[in-house]
């Protein structure tokens, strides 16, 4: 953990980014959502950022009651589903009846 702490407004400072939103906000018809955008940008590059370590680590700490669901959906989208479904199969395979599986001993 970096030890950062965050408010509820992120700010950055935006240069050619913010001239160039100013701008496709002028020439889009109807004018362009800049929050939005910047909330849609953040996310996708939060999702960028994780490998799948990350992934994982985070999806520990949503599955132990850590992070609410809406953070570990910001950061895994639908791979936490994906996980959920995962994990669900790995513990039900975990409880079946493996003596089934074995072969004869005379190779049958």
């Amino acid at each position: 953990m970096s030890g950062s702490s965050y408010d509820e407004t992120i700010q950055f400072r935006a240069g050619a980014e913010k001239e160039a939103a100013k701008l496709l906000d002028e020439v889009h018809i109807g004018g362009v959502n800049v929050s939005e955008l910047a909330r849609t940008g953040l996310v996708e590059m939060l999702r960028r950022s994780l490998d799948e370590q990350d992934e994982i680590a985070v999806y520990e700490r949503y599955s132990r009651g850590e992070i609410d669901e809406d953070v570990a959906r910001v950061l895994l989208g639908e791979k936490i589903d994906q996980m959920e479904a995962e994990k669900d199969a790995f513990e039900s395979a975990m409880e079946r009846d493996t003596s089934t599986f074995l072969a004869d001993s005379d190779g049958e």
